[in-house]
């Protein structure tokens, strides 16, 4: 499958996705999330045949933890939320892992900016968080800071780096939204940002690193 090719699918499966969110169609949403994740793992597949190696593998297991967060959160309730959040845990432990396998210098400005947003959302909602869930959501929030900043870290090509760092920026800036949608404020188009930014930083993490070998 060419990248343009898909990027055509994805980009009507998110549309599709954003509309049914937008308009509480529960059904479109339950029929088009899920296809998010799963059509990043078909392409990745297909497109990392020639060249595969094993951290090629480490992606689509990464991949396959994210749909599954999709799915666990489509359901409401503390323990599909704690399935969630476990999923897509691991999901930035594997990104944590491959990004580091190519690490260069550090990046200090990363290591400083990147904890002091995350630290501010935390803050934010920190009154408004169950007490149970403090812990998790605060050792979650320590994971995809490093992952964001590992992916500042990377030694690679110029359009690989930019790809996969935009994505992991978007990620952060995706669950920094659904924190405070979820546990503080309403966001007006909640779902817009929230959605929109996550599939993003999926479709970015994904050809970006495809591009770190030019198989895309």
């Amino acid at each position: 499958m060419k990248t343009k090719t898909f990027t055509y699918i994805f980009a009507t499966i998110s549309i599709l996705e954003i509309i049914s969110g937008m308009i509480d169609y529960r059904e479109g949403v339950f029929l088009t999330k899920p296809l998010i994740m799963l059509s990043i793992i078909v392409f990745y597949y297909l497109q990392s045949q020639k060249s595969f190696e094993k951290q090629d593998i480490l992606m689509l297991i990464a991949f396959t933890f994210s749909w599954l967060g999709d799915i666990f959160l489509m359901f409401s309730g503390e323990l599909f939320f704690m399935l969630g959040l476990g999923s897509f845990m691991m999901t930035h432990l594997f990104y944590i892992f491959v990004f580091s396998r190519n690490k260069t210098k550090a990046n200090h400005l990363a290591r400083i900016c990147i904890p002091i947003l995350s630290i501010s959302i935390f803050l934010l909602i920190y009154n408004h968080v169950e007490k149970g869930l403090l812990i998790p959501v605060l050792v979650y929030m320590l994971a995809i800071s490093t992952m964001a900043i590992t992916a500042s870290e990377r030694k690679t090509n110029t359009e690989s780096f930019r790809f996969v760092f935009v994505g992991a920026i978007l990620f952060v800036i995706s669950d920094s939204f659904l924190a405070i949608e979820k546990f503080a404020y309403k966001i007006p188009a909640s779902t817009i940002l929230i959605m929109s930014t996550y599939i993003l930083a999926q479709y970015f993490i994904a050809t970006g690193f495809l591009k770190q070998s030019l198989k895309a």
